[in-house]
């Protein structure tokens, strides 16, 4: 029986159907309901083998039957999502035991682990995340492969292969249903099982697009040399012509050049890899532990620990270092408990130089030399004014927000619900989605960017920090705002000046482009702005909101306002061009899904090949990427 026909009959189980072997084939009893939605009779003789399908009477069901892809849909689209409970196995452990085994199993540097306590039966929660993971290699080529992890929930850290494989072929018959858990603390894990996935999805794609890697090449190529023989007889042509047919092919040689340019940008794009993540099981396991509370010792210094060991998987849970929250080797210094990853290791000393004596040294081989006498002190010069201190540069990496950044949270939300723009400004990047939207609406901007109607005034609000880069690999605060009439989720992300740049109407940590694939809800209606907008600005705020949302709009407006010279694009290329380009890029970048250029065509009714001309011009100006998508 092949995966196929084995997925459809566990599926006809599933919905209150029956089946047996009859013969060589199976009979299937469907309800009703079922036999009508896949447009098949109620009981009939199904098989996966093409020859005995040709008896009469017997259906064919084998892999690519389009009811088996229907089936398959519907699975994924109702999800798989359940608490549960794995059972415990094995005897009690004494506290010796116990503590041996995480002496065994944890090495702590200069320090030793001791017991304080009896061991404590418990549960650790789990979540496990598994994703359709679909690549995007070319135009032509499209894989789809299923991807899953196991994260520990009170520390955020992956399980590895062999101990996630133990805790699947635990999930047996003899599990319970789990307990309910607060959603702050099953957020952070399911950021960082997001997390996993994309990066695991990310360097399967790089594997798989190293096929294509020649085939670009060779188009590029291609397209190169096309172009450099046209502008090469237009260039020949030049050499003989009148000055009136010399500025006819001036013309052809620039319209030349800028096709050129688009088509080596669309090549590019081509064969440019993405992945997208569908989530279709998503599993809360309690896991039973023992739990042990003990005692870093290093001398008279002791610093608590807790330590939770699985003895389904014979491993301890993982743990952080309480100083940095990094997952390393834990270190008992002086002064406190650490890791080596804040712990700096100290470089080797360098061997003192070795003197070597030969057997005939002495004073008359090596006679001793006369001392220097000292030079008598120079005049002290009045010291040189100290050069004033260089200013601190950004840091390179992604900006991870603390504690400073949540009295910046703070500031934010009452600027906003007492409409203080000034003091909103110094806290928002300048060229930014956020600021697009202030520009827009004045201080209720932001608050009308994640949902709140006009009218209602935030009256309080929570937040907590991601301790990892989220969305565009950016620092990212998420919380809820109370109003008066309801709640709105954010998820604030931080410039490397530690400043504002974009509000998200959700406070997972995921990119835009895939929000439409986990939540429905985008804010796609939004009060009139408060002032009077160019014309392109006009386009994006009315037609890319109704179908896209106001976040989509606030990255197009903040793209299309650090242009440093519009009106040069305004004398080439039309307002709805320029809209229409200026959406499909932003969302382009943004991996949203839909993103052609027929589409954008249409909604702005502007001149497709008009479109793909300004494409790389305003490319080349915005120098758009995955994490700078505006």
């Amino acid at each position: 029986m092949n995966p196929a026909f084995a997925f459809w009959l566990d599926y006809v189980d599933s919905q209150g159907g029956l089946w047996e072997r009859s013969g060589d084939a199976v009979l299937a009893v469907l309800p009703e309901r079922l036999a009508a939605a896949h447009d098949l009779p109620e009981s009939a003789l199904i098989t996966d083998d093409p020859d005995i399908s040709r008896e009469d009477g017997v259906l064919f069901f084998g892999a690519g039957h389009p009811e088996i892809s229907r089936a398959a849909e519907s699975v994924i689209s109702t999800g798989d999502v359940g608490a549960l409970t794995l059972p415990r196995r094995g005897q009690p452990l004494s506290t010796e035991d116990l503590l041996a085994r995480i002496r065994d199993l944890v090495a702590v540097d200069h320090g030793r682990i001791d017991a304080t306590g009896a061991p404590i039966r418990t549960h650790r929660p789990t979540v496990r995340l598994a994703a359709l993971v679909t690549h995007t290699v070319s135009a032509e080529d499209q894989f789809t492969e299923v991807a899953e992890c196991l994260v520990d929930v009170p520390s955020r850290i992956d399980w590895p292969e062999e101990t996630a494989t133990t805790l699947r072929q635990a999930m047996t018959a003899d599990v319970t249903p789990g307990r309910a858990l607060p959603t702050d603390m099953i957020t952070p894990a399911l950021a960082a099982a997001h997390q996993v996935l994309d990066a695991t999805a990310a360097a399967r794609g790089r594997i798989l697009a190293a096929g294509t890697d020649a085939e670009r090449d060779a188009e590029l190529t291609r397209a190169r040399e096309y172009y450099a023989a046209a502008l090469a007889t237009i260039d020949k042509r030049r050499a003989d012509a009148d000055p009136r047919r010399t500025a006819l092919l001036d013309a052809r040689t620039e319209a030349t050049t800028a096709e050129r340019d688009r088509r080596m940008a669309e090549i590019t794009e081509k064969y440019r890899h993405q992945h997208e993540l569908r989530p279709y099981r998503l599993h809360l396991l309690d896991v039973p532990v023992w739990r042990l509370d003990t005692d870093v010792r290093r001398g008279d210094r002791r610093w608590p620990m807790t330590f939770d060991y699985l003895p389904l998987t014979g491993t301890l849970a993982p743990t952080r270092c309480p100083a940095c929250a990094a997952h390393a080797p834990l270190v008992a210094t002086k002064t406190g408990l650490r890791c080596t990853t804040c712990v700096p290791s100290k470089p080797d000393a360098p061997a003192p130089p070795t003197a070597t004596k030969s057997p005939k040294d002495d004073r008359r081989t090596h006679p001793e030399q006369p001392k220097p006498r000292p030079t008598p002190p120079a005049p002290k010069k009045p010291a040189p004014a100290a050069p004033p201190p260089a200013k601190k540069p950004a840091p390179a990496g992604p900006v991870l927000p603390r504690k400073a950044e949540e009295r910046k949270v703070a500031d934010f939300w009452q600027s906003v619900a007492s409409g203080e723009r000034r003091k909103l400004a110094r806290l928002i990047a300048p060229d930014s989605p956020l600021a697009a939207l202030t520009r827009v609406y004045g201080p209720a901007g932001p608050a009308f960017g994640i949902g709140v109607p006009a009218g209602e005034t935030p009256v309080s609000f929570t937040c907590h920090n991601y301790d990892e880069p989220v969305a565009g690999q950016r620092g990212g605060t998420a919380g809820v705002l109370q109003t008066g009439h309801g709640q709105y989720q954010y998820l604030l992300l931080w410039s490397r000046d530690r400043l504002l740049e974009e509000i998200l109407p959700y406070s997972m940590p995921w990119h835009l482009g895939a929000v439409a694939r986990f939540r429905s809800g985008s804010v796609t209606q939004a009060p009139p702005p408060h002032g009077n907008l160019d014309q392109v600005a006009a386009l994006l705020l009315t037609n890319t909101t109704q179908r896209h949302g106001l976040t989509f709009t606030a990255r197009a407006l903040a793209a299309w306002w650090r242009l440093p010279d519009p009106d040069d694009l305004l004398a080439q290329f039309s307002p709805p061009v320029l809209a229409a380009a200026v959406d499909r890029a932003v969302r382009y970048w943004s991996r949203a899904a839909q993103v052609t250029y027929p589409e954008v065509a249409e909604a702005f009714r502007a001149d497709q090949t008009a479109i793909r001309k300004a494409t790389p011009i305003l490319q080349k100006r915005l120098q758009l990427s995955d994490t700078t998508n505006w």
